[in-house]
């Protein structure tokens, strides 16, 4: 890759508008310098999704990774949550994997312990260390937020606020009742692709009829306006679309959403990684933890209303949710290997742009005003 990789020349075919804008170039999937660039310049001053507040047990722990390392969410019996570096600060050994209830984390390796608010319990062997005061050794605090009991950490004190970086998603999104919710499951997947290209299939309707031609079949979709860092389009249909084609959804919608809402599924990206499928009568979101250029980490988790999940007939209910879910997540993860296996053609050039795809031209060019800063956006078209 040329040492000039962040040269916004190289990125004007993509900054004008989209049915005359070509596609990003390949390297921005594939090459370490660019992946870099990304983590430094985007995902340490994002608003980073990690989890739901009902997924951390009360008096324990839930581990979550990030591109800025792993993250421990904490919870006192009280209900009182934090979120911490998960890396103890005697030697920086992870504390835990996984979730679970405890009175306090033990450090594996010399055995320093932690309290649910994370400041130090114990430290075995440190009597005769000089000036050692346990009140400065607690876990590392990280900056975080909760919206609707969805939690979120950003790495960056200048970032704004959640509700000034999301701008009108949290009105857009209220009448959803997210706060009322429960995540139900939870799945992960290892992708052999570049988490853009997870992003990008999320925006866009225009493969359905391709890649879900024998599961959810064509779909179409309208653009929505929004403001702040997140985007969205919807996908028309007053039925529920979190089963599958003809068949009938077993759950009631969520009573009191708006007109907007009833009217279809939001395909929403929240920048830089997380996707919202926000449906009539559930909800499911995808986060994409980038390992390398062409390797990805999906974390997919499923959510319903709280008063749906105390059915009797839940988990009967749910089953065809399920099987829709990771039907249609599965189709998604294959094709998107399929095409990073061909970006790293020597021979791939950018490709155009279609009216059915202003979503995903949305998506490249907030990515390129972050990566690129000031000198890019001076030369967007």
């Amino acid at each position: 890759m040329s040492p000039d990789i962040l040269d916004p020349e190289h990125y004007a075919p993509c900054r004008r508008p989209v049915l005359e804008a070509q596609t990003l170039p390949a390297w921005c999937y594939t090459s370490p310098e660019f992946f870099a660039a990304e983590k430094e310049q985007v995902f340490t001053r994002a608003w980073q999704f990690i989890g739901r507040v009902d997924e951390v047990p009360r008096g324990g722990y839930m581990a979550v990774e990030t591109v800025g390392g792993p993250v421990l969410l904490l919870c006192n019996k009280d209900g009182t949550l934090g979120a911490f570096a998960n890396s103890c600060r005697h030697r920086g050994a992870r504390l835990a994997q996984g979730s679970g209830s405890c009175l306090r984390l033990v450090c594996p390796y010399h055995a320093w312990s932690y309290r649910l608010d994370g400041s130090l319990g114990g430290a075995p062997g440190m009597d005769e260390t000089a000036d050692f005061d346990t009140a400065e050794w607690g876990l590392t605090p990280l900056r975080f937020e909760i919206w609707a009991g969805f939690v979120f950490v950003c790495y960056d004190a200048a970032t704004p606020p959640l509700a000034v970086y999301f701008g009108d998603m949290t009105t857009r999104l209220g009448s959803h009742g997210f706060e009322d919710f429960v995540c139900v499951r939870r799945r992960d997947y290892r992708v052999q692709a570049n988490w853009k290209l997870i992003a990008e299939n999320a925006m866009e309707a225009y493969h359905t009829g391709s890649v879900h031609s024998a599961s959810l079949g064509q779909q179409a979709a309208r653009e929505l306006d929004t403001s702040g860092h997140w985007d969205a389009i919807q996908v028309l249909d007053e039925a529920s679309i979190g089963v599958l084609p003809g068949q009938q959804a077993p759950f009631p919608p969520v009573p009191g959403l708006s007109e907007e809402a009833r009217a279809g599924t939001y395909f929403t990206t929240l920048h830089p990684n997380t996707q919202f499928a926000c449906v009539q009568d559930c909800m499911w979101w995808l986060t994409f933890h980038p390992l390398s250029p062409d390797r990805t980490l999906v974390r997919v988790g499923q959510c319903f209303p709280r008063a749906t999940t105390q059915q009797e007939n839940f988990d009967e209910g749910a089953a065809p949710y399920f099987h829709r879910w990771d039907t249609g997540i599965d189709e998604d993860n294959t094709i998107c290997e399929a095409q990073q296996a061909g970006l790293a053609s020597s021979l791939r050039r950018p490709g155009r742009f279609s009216a059915r795809e202003r979503a995903v031209h949305r998506l490249n060019n907030w990515l390129l005003d972050q990566v690129l800063g000031d000198a890019g956006a001076q030369r967007r078209i």
